[in-house]
């Protein structure tokens, strides 16, 4: 598998957030936030490379070079929330985040201008508004539409009241209304723009899924009636093997020996267990035993162990859509992918004081870039669906923990 392969399971199985919680586009869509993290990459770039060009270009209308220093520090800062905070290793994205990065844009602003000369043309020496505009835009796919539209609301007042003071200050000839609208207008633009973009792609994907979900279930009722006549079948295989042979011969001897009611017993408690295992058996157990061809197969001479998934408190059937969704695409990878051995493939889901761990164990057979690269999407949808994923390696031994909430 390569680093660009998207697991197709993961969306339309995949139930939406319902009620009037805010939800964002990272959320719904993990995946596709992920293809389009290199915008806000390249964004983050941008910026700096803009206010630092804009401030070369204008070093003559620059009275106090300190403040520049500072303002260019500042993009940093916002440069780097770019960059580094849409990281999907540091999923999901934080509203702390979300202010530190907007914040930072709009000190960089102040500072600019506040660094700037009495007879400078505030219009075209300060380059802070597309920057904090630049800043809210790029950050859309990460943070639920209300908060947009709220930042961006309060980033146009304080770069409105910014341009106000300076204004103020300098002997430009322009209006100050003129330099407000200037100033508001790309910051107020691109925030409410972005969140526009973002509402617009959140209702297109919980229309999908709806739709998705609907024809699931249809399908899903479709099948239970060929489903119900392939278990049938299964047992009736079982008996016609074993159970029919036996009638047979006990018809054909005529009497009953006590190997007769030794095997009688035997076969009756096979099916037994069968059943009854089937029966407890959780959606985790059945997505396994499809993916790697059987729950069991250790040697390690301790049968409560030699499971692949192990939950003794059966804590699978907590999960949401979602977290059942993601962790199924991942578990197929595992299985289908070339990077880890699947002999070594064991879940563990323990419980905790505030919910359950998931524990995922395995034994690497590729480099570490191979299969950090193949298994990054993955990685991705886990960090944004359940909470606190860890990963630890030492090769070539593969340890992955996450958490979620039980009733």
């Amino acid at each position: 598998m390569s680093a660009n392969t998207v697991p197709t399971q993961i969306t339309p199985a995949a139930s939406a957030p319902t009620g009037s919680t805010p939800v964002a586009i990272q959320q719904l869509d993990p995946l596709g936030t992920l293809d389009g993290r290199p915008i806000s990459v390249i964004a983050g770039i941008a910026i700096l490379a803009f206010s630092s060009i804009m401030s070369w270009l204008n070093m003559d209308e620059i009275a106090y070079p300190l403040l520049t220093s500072l303002a260019l520090l500042a993009v940093v800062f916002a440069s780097l929330v770019l960059v580094l905070g849409t990281s999907p290793l540091r999923a999901p994205f934080t509203g702390a985040m979300h202010a530190i990065g907007v914040g930072s844009s709009l000190i960089a602003f102040a500072l600019s201008s506040a660094s700037l000369g009495d007879s400078a043309a505030i219009i075209t020496a300060s380059w802070g508004p597309l920057v904090v505009g630049t800043t809210c835009m790029a950050l859309a796919p990460y943070r639920p539409v209300r908060e947009l539209v709220g930042v961006g609301i309060v980033a146009s007042i304080f770069t409105g009241f910014i341009a106000l003071v300076r204004s103020a200050e300098s002997t430009t000839d322009a209006s100050p209304m003129i330099v407000i609208l200037f100033s508001i207008t790309p910051v107020l633009t691109m925030s409410l723009g972005g969140a526009a973009f973002a509402r617009s792609l959140a209702q297109s994907h919980q229309h999908w899924e709806s739709r998705a979900i609907y024809g699931a279930r249809r399908q899903r009722e479709r099948q239970h009636v060929s489903v119900a006549r392939s278990v049938q079948q299964d047992r009736v295989t079982i008996l016609n093997r074993d159970v029919v042979p036996l009638f047979a011969d006990l018809s054909r001897r005529g009497i009953v020996s006590p190997g007769d009611r030794a095997k009688a017993a035997e076969y009756s408690a096979s099916l037994r267990d069968l059943m009854v295992t089937e029966v407890n058996r959780s959606w985790l157990e059945s997505v396994v035993a499809s993916s790697f061809g059987a729950l069991d197969g250790f040697s390690d001479g301790d049968s409560a162990n030699d499971r692949r998934v192990r939950d003794p408190h059966r804590l699978a059937g907590a999960m949401t859509d979602h977290q059942r969704t993601a962790l199924r695409a991942a578990v197929l990878a595992v299985a289908t992918g070339d990077e880890l051995d699947r002999g070594s493939v064991w879940l563990a889901i323990e419980k905790t004081p505030l919910g359950a761990m998931i524990i995922v164990h395995a034994t690497v057979t590729s480099s570490e870039s191979s299969w950090r690269s193949s298994l990054a999407p993955y990685f991705a949808v886990l960090r944004v669906v359940f909470t606190g994923l860890q990963v630890s390696y030492h090769s070539p031994s593969l340890t992955v923990r996450f958490t979620y909430d039980t009733p």
